[in-house]
C-alpha cells in the first residue's frame, strides 16, 4: 500500500516532470508544475478560510481542470472532499452536507446559487489557475491513512450515505486499475463520467501515471468525438449509452479516432448487444469493468471485446456467496469484494457499516452467475436500479410517490433502454376516479427527487401482483396482469371514514364543543340530491349510521 497522499503524488511529479502537460480542457492547459501551483495557491486560499483536519470542503466545480486542480487543494489542507450536486433536493441536501459542523463550499465562478449549501463559501475562478500566487505559510501533515475523499451515494432507505475513504485506499485502487488496464505514462486519458458520482475516475489514473488527461466539459458525443481526434486520445472510459453515441459518430469525415487503444465500459450492465456494436463501428473493443463507490473505483475487469468479468484488480478479492453467506462456485450469488481499495465505513451510519462491512468484505448487493470462469450481471438484491451509473434505490422513489393522496400502489423496477441503459419505470395504482397523469407525477417528484430518480415512464394499472405473504412480487410486475382490489380498496375507504369521525369527535372534545351526535345526521341530509353514485341515498345513510356504530374505533 502506497504512503503517499494525493497532493504528495502530484509534488512529486511536479518535481520529476513539471514541464510535461497534465491537464486539458476546452479552455485551457496546464503542467504539472502549473497544476501544483495552483494547488497550493487555492489550499492557500482554503486554509485562510477555515479548512483543515475536521472540515468537510463541499466542491461544486464542472468537468474542466478546475476539478483535479479543486481535489488535489482539499488534499493538501487535510480536509475532506466532497464534490456537491447542484441539483440534490433540500431535504436531501440537509441530510448530507449539513451533517458537518465545520464546512465551507469551494465554488468555481461559474456556478451558481453555491449558499444553499453553506454560509462560508471560497469562489475561485481562471485567474487562480493561471496566475497563482499564494503559497501556504506552512504544509500541513496529512496522514495517508486519513480520511479524505467522501462520496456520497444513496442508501435503501433513501437517506443520504457517505463512503469514507483515505488516501491510501483511493491511491490502492488507482494502481490496481492502472496496472489491470495497462494504462502507462504516454497514455492519453479522458473520462465521459460526470462530475457527480466518482469524479476521481475522470483524473486520477492519468496523475498516478504522470500522463495527460483529457477533460471537456461538453456533454455532446460530437464534442467527445472532437476532442478523442483533437488530443489524440488513447483510453477512454464511460457509460455503455456515451460509448454507444460516439461510435455512431467516430465514422465521421472530419473523425479520426485511430488513436484509441483501450476503451473502458462501466458503470453499468455491459451486456453483448453492445460491445459487438461498439466494435463493428469504431474497430476498438470495449473491455467491461464493475466497481462501486465503496470500492473506491473499478475492482473487476473483463477482456477486451467480450462480455462477463474475468479478473479482479491486482489487490482485490471477490467471491460469490448464497443468501445462507456460503460460497458458491458456479451458479449464482451475491458479489463481496476485499482489497486495499475498500472504503472505511459509512460515515454516521454504523448499521449499515456493520451490514455491508464484514471481516474485511463488502457485501455488493450485486448478484451474479459464474460460468466457465466468467462472472455475468444477474440483478441487484432489494431490486436497486443503476441509471447512468447511479444508485438508485426503488423503495426510495416508491415512499415519495406513495406520499401523493391519488397514489395507492407503486412499484419502480428498471428496465433497459437501447441508447440510454437501465432507467427507473414506475407502475402506479391510483385511486379510484383519480385522473392522475405521468406528467402530474413527474411534476410532483421534480423538487423532491435528483433527476436522475425520477421515472422515465409512469405506466397505470389497476394493480400490482404480490406473493402469498403479501408482498410485493418485484419479478412479475409489468408481466402479470392483477385484478383490481376492489373489496381492500372498499375497506380502506370504510376506515378511513371512520377515522375521520373519531378524529372530529376529538377535536370537538378538545375544544370543550363536545360530539354533536346529530352532525352525522346532517352531514348525510347535505348530501342528499348531490350523490351521482349507483348506491341510493337511503342506502348510503345506512351504511354510514352501521359503520359508525359497528366498526371499531382508531
Amino acid at each position: 500500500m502506497t504512503e503517499l497522499t494525493v497532493h504528495g503524488l502530484l509534488e512529486n511529479h511536479a518535481g520529476s516532470r513539471g514541464d510535461k502537460t497534465a491537464l486539458v480542457d476546452g479552455d485551457r492547459s496546464l503542467t504539472y508544475n502549473q497544476w501544483q501551483k495552483a494547488s497550493l495557491h487555492l489550499a492557500t486560499r482554503l486554509t485562510e478560510a477555515g479548512a483543515g483536519p475536521e472540515c468537510v470542503v463541499g466542491v461544486l466545480v464542472n468537468r474542466t481542470c478546475a476539478l483535479p486542480v479543486a481535489f488535489t487543494a482539499v488534499s493538501a489542507t487535510g480536509a475532506g472532499f466532497l464534490c456537491l450536486n447542484p441539483n440534490w433536493p433540500a431535504n436531501e441536501r440537509e441530510a448530507l452536507f449539513n451533517r458537518f459542523r465545520n464546512r465551507i463550499v469551494l465554488c468555481w465562478s461559474e456556478t451558481e446559487d453555491s449558499t444553499q449549501f453553506a454560509e462560508k463559501t471560497v469562489e475561485f475562478g481562471p485567474e487562480d489557475l493561471e496566475s497563482p500566487i499564494l503559497e501556504p505559510s506552512e504544509r500541513i501533515h496529512v496522514p495517508p491513512g486519513a480520511d479524505f475523499y467522501l462520496n456520497a451515494t444513496s442508501g435503501s432507505t433513501g437517506l443520504p450515505k457517505i463512503a469514507a475513504t483515505t488516501h491510501e485506499q483511493l491511491l490502492a485502487n488507482t494502481t490496481g486499475v492502472s496496472a489491470a488496464m495497462g494504462l502507462q505514462e504516454h497514455d492519453v486519458l479522458m473520462s465521459l463520467f460526470g462530475v457527480i458520482g466518482h469524479p476521481h475516475e475522470l483524473f486520477m489514473r492519468g496523475l498516478w501515471l504522470g500522463a495527460r488527461t483529457v477533460l471537456i466539459p461538453g456533454v455532446y458525443p460530437r464534442q467527445h468525438v472532437e476532442a478523442v481526434t483533437r488530443h489524440r486520445v488513447t483510453f477512454l472510459m464511460g457509460l455503455p449509452p456515451q460509448l454507444e453515441s460516439f461510435a455512431r459518430l467516430s465514422d465521421r469525415d472530419d473523425a479520426d479516432i485511430s488513436s484509441l487503444r483501450v476503451v473502458e465500459a462501466g458503470g453499468m450492465h455491459v451486456n453483448e448487444r453492445f460491445t459487438e456494436v461498439f466494435q463493428r463501428s469504431t474497430g476498438v473493443p470495449v473491455t467491461p469493468v464493475w466497481g462501486s463507490t465503496e470500492t473506491s473505483g473499478v475492482a473487476l475487469v473483463g477482456d477486451p471485446g467480450q462480455p462477463g468479468l474475468t479478473r479482479p484488480v491486482p489487490g482485490y478479492s471477490v467471491i460469490l456467496r448464497d443468501e445462507d453467506g456460503e460460497p458458491v462456485e458456479e451458479g449464482r450469488g451475491e458479489l463481496w469484494v476485499s482489497g486495499p481499495g475498500l472504503a472505511s465505513r459509512y460515515m454516521g451510519d454504523r448499521v449499515l457499516t456493520a451490514q455491508l462491512f464484514q471481516n474485511g468484505w463488502y457485501r455488493s448487493g450485486d448478484i451474479f452467475s459464474r460460468s466457465d470462469g466468467r462472472l455475468h450481471f444477474v440483478g441487484r438484491r432489494g431490486g436497486m436500479i443503476k441509471p447512468a451509473g447511479l444508485k438508485l434505490y426503488p423503495t426510495e422513489v416508491e415512499l415519495i410517490l406513495l406520499r401523493h393522496p391519488e397514489v395507492r400502489d407503486v412499484c419502480v423496477v428498471g428496465e433497459e433502454r437501447a441508447q440510454r441503459g437501465e432507467t427507473p419505470v414506475a407502475y402506479v395504482v391510483t385511486a379510484p376516479g383519480s385522473t392522475l397523469t405521468a406528467p402530474d407525477l413527474r411534476s410532483f417528484l421534480t423538487d423532491r427527487l435528483e433527476d436522475f430518480k425520477i421515472p422515465r415512464d409512469f405506466r397505470f394499472v389497476l394493480g400490482l401482483p404480490r406473493t402469498s405473504s403479501g408482498k410485493l412480487d418485484r419479478g412479475r410486475v409489468g408481466t402479470a396482469e392483477v385484478e383490481p382490489d376492489y373489496r381492500g380498496e372498499l375497506l380502506r375507504l370504510d376506515v378511513d371514514l371512520v377515522r375521520l369521525l373519531n378524529t372530529r369527535a376529538a377535536l370537538m372534545e378538545g375544544i370543550g364543543a363536545g360530539f354533536d351526535p346529530n352532525w352525522l345526521e346532517e352531514q348525510v341530509n347535505s348530501a342528499i340530491g348531490h350523490n351521482a353514485g349507483p348506491v341510493s341515498d337511503s342506502a348510503l345513510r345506512e351504511i354510514i349510521r352501521v359503520l359508525s356504530n359497528t366498526l371499531p374505533k382508531g
